[in-house]
């Protein structure tokens, strides 16, 4: 039976534990990934340390996905899909990324007059990677963050607050400060700002395939144009 936000139940303590173990399993993954690299004596930048990580990634996915069939029995994605014609999802995909061009260019824009931007020295050695790799890189990130944060955690935060702006809120800055290993403002600040229109996005239209395909768009372009900076 469906959850609600109206009486606290043994069940929504089972969802709550889901969500905790849910950031529990991202640093554990994220400690994991550094071991390995230092085991077998990679950087953290590398191609190697990149796909091991996008597999863990996947695996972090899966986690998830064995907690809700074995401890919540319901769906993960406690939102059913809604159907559209092939004109809204050109439409909606769209309309995302020209909003996300402009929104994060104005937040660079305002970074730099008050002198806080600065480039990911990372982000820029990543554009040097393969393309299978990048392509790699771009698919895991779209379907894993999306189905982790706005499939799996938004509809489960919004059982506990009668308002539906906080799980959007909150879904956003967890997901804008899961990018702070890039060791920069912006890369926490752009992701907070998809975090907020994919999430808005998804509460109104219930479909997480738009945001599976906007992720992907916006991080494999992203990542070839990448390729024509040089690495300092």
């Amino acid at each position: 039976m469906p959850l609600t936000a109206e009486q606290p139940t043994p069940q929504h303590a089972i969802v709550i534990r889901g969500m905790a173990l849910t950031v529990l399993f991202f640093a554990i993954i994220s400690f994991v990934n550094r071991g390995i690299n230092t085991a077998i004596g990679i950087s953290d930048w590398s191609p190697t340390s990149f796909i091991i990580s996008r597999f863990l990634y996947w695996l972090w996915l899966a986690l998830i996905f064995v907690y809700v069939w074995r401890r919540e029995h319901q769906p993960v994605l406690l939102w059913s899909e809604k159907r559209y014609g092939a004109g809204f999802y050109f439409a909606s995909i769209f309309g995302m990324l020209f909003t996300l061009i402009i929104g994060t260019n104005i937040i660079g824009g305002l970074l730099t007059v008050f002198k806080l931007f600065k480039r990911s020295d990372a982000m820029v050695g990543i554009g040097q990677f393969s393309l299978p790799l990048k392509v790699f890189i771009s698919v895991t990130a779209a379907v894993v963050e999306e189905f982790v944060f706005r499939g799996y955690l938004m509809p489960r935060l919004q059982l506990f607050f009668k308002s539906t702006h906080w799980p959007v809120i909150i879904t956003s800055v967890i997901f804008g400060l899961a990018h702070m290993r890039w060791g920069t403002l912006v890369n926490v600040l752009g992701p907070m700002l998809i975090g907020f229109i994919f999430a808005y996005f998804y509460q109104k239209y219930r479909n997480i395939k738009v945001l599976i395909a906007c992720h992907f768009l916006w991080d494999i372009v992203g990542l070839i144009l990448l390729s024509y900076h040089k690495v300092k």
